[in-house]
């Protein structure tokens, strides 16, 4: 069976289907935007859409990915990868796949994703965290030393937290030695706090994770350890 890739910028069949069939699979509910949210941020244009497709046209994996301009930061919001496309090296090429893309495209400062901390148990349905982290790792990624929680979807009390930040990609000016700029990372973290909670909120946990951007020297940024 042939795979190839396709884009979508706007709604459509496919993003329907790969919401519904990969997305909702894949993902919490807490984890997940609404599909009129995604939706909304591809015809706004802030997103994009990469599916993996057979030769019938149905999805096997997939990755979503929404650009922020004021901080030029890129988010991978989303990755999803079905059964019948796991252990072939699918996933791992689409992530490099978008992540090359977004670079050239958008000139990012930053690419980031967000996962679960891998110490969080497995789940019959939504996956293995340590196969994710394992699986980004191999990829490149290097896991930010910040207090992540991901923001709530609807407000604070729906924060998740015993999440990680992943750098998948940074431009050469905004890495120093094993630290990664973090003025464009808490302008992003601001930005995407106040849209998805509508404020950027002053409590503690926020205090802490925005304070963890502002270290001189940047933020350290490796392999992840259980202790950090």
């Amino acid at each position: 069976m042939g795979f190839s890739t396709v884009e979508r910028t706007v709604p459509d069949a496919l993003f329907t289907a790969v919401y519904r069939g990969l997305f909702a699979q894949a993902f919490p509910p807490e984890e997940l935007d609404g599909e009129d949210v995604l939706a909304a941020a591809l015809e706004g244009g802030a997103a994009n859409l990469f599916a993996v497709v057979d030769n019938a046209g149905t999805p096997v994996a997939a990755a979503f990915g929404e650009w922020s301009e004021a901080s030029r930061v890129q988010l991978l919001t989303y990755l999803a990868v079905g059964p019948a496309a796991r252990g072939g090296g699918i996933g791992g090429r689409l992530l490099r796949d978008a992540v090359n893309v977004w670079s050239v495209r958008r000139d990012p400062c930053i690419v980031v994703a967000e996962i679960e901390d891998p110490g969080a148990p497995a789940h019959d349905a939504h996956g293995d965290p340590r196969r994710r982290l394992a699986f980004y790792e191999a990829a490149g990624a290097r896991v930010l030393d910040v207090p992540y929680f991901q923001p709530g979807i609807g407000g604070p009390g729906g924060r998740v937290r015993g999440m990680l930040l992943l750098v998948l990609h940074a431009a050469p000016v905004f890495i120093s030695g094993d630290g990664i700029d973090g003025a464009p990372l808490r302008a992003f973290m601001e930005e995407y706090l106040a849209e998805a909670e509508g404020a950027v909120g002053d409590d503690d946990e926020a205090r802490a994770l925005l304070a963890a951007f502002d270290r001189p020297g940047g933020v350290p940024a490796g392999r992840w350890r259980a202790a950090q």
